[in-house]
């Protein structure tokens, strides 16, 4: 009996040996997964970190991309504009000064005829001719004018102005001034704000 006993409580002896190995091996498993749950969440975070961070960066990049985009276009808005102006502008000079080359032989033409008619005479049938004529000369006249062609008349004593006359030749007079024009071979024209005809005059030059 007493035999029995003892192999009982030896039996006790073992059982809370091993309980106390399952408790220990139940709380270093308990301890693990605490750990792999700490480090779990704090690898969450960090992912939640790092997905903020994605996002803010392809915000920054999306919003950089709109602002050079909307740049970009503001540049070719702007350069369209510019290039239509370009265009509109160089269809006007083409409406404004495109008859140019054929409006300047006329007004030649037109000068040689009225130098023809401007003479004194005191036949009466000549002035009854040139009369006839210059009606025609003051209708060819109104013609220039309609086609906003302008005669820039120039007198004898006037400052020799190259922007519009051009000197044929030169003279010597003391009765006018350096620089004044002496004779007046022909009158300038111009067509709009452009001279297409330059007077033709004689300079006076005293040195």
């Amino acid at each position: 009996m007493e035999k029995d006993n003892d192999n009982i409580n030896k039996d006790s002896k073992e059982a809370e040996v091993k309980s106390d190995e399952l408790v220990a091996k139940n709380a270093e498993l308990l301890a693990k997964i605490a750990s792999l749950e700490e480090q779990v969440l704090s690898n969450n975070i960090k992912i939640q970190k790092y997905e903020q961070q994605i996002e803010e960066t392809n915000h920054s990049y999306a919003s950089k991309l709109k602002e050079k985009m909307e740049h970009a276009n503001t540049l070719v808005q702007e350069k369209i504009t510019k290039l239509e102006q370009k265009y509109a502008d160089e269809n006007n000079e083409i409406k404004k000064y495109g008859i140019a080359k054929p409006i300047t032989e006329i007004v030649n033409i037109i000068d040689q005829f009225k130098k023809a008619i401007n003479f004194t005479t005191d036949d009466i049938k000549i002035k009854n001719f040139l009369m006839g004529f210059k009606m025609f000369a003051t209708m060819f006249d109104n013609l220039l004018s309609d086609l906003n062609v302008c005669e820039i008349k120039v007198e004898k004593g006037q400052d020799f102005d190259p922007t519009f006359m051009e000197a044929f030749d030169t003279s010597n007079d003391p009765s006018y001034q350096e620089n004044k024009v002496t004779l007046v071979i022909s009158n300038a024209y111009k067509l709009h704000d452009r001279i297409i005809k330059y007077a033709v005059v004689k300079v006076n030059k005293t040195h």
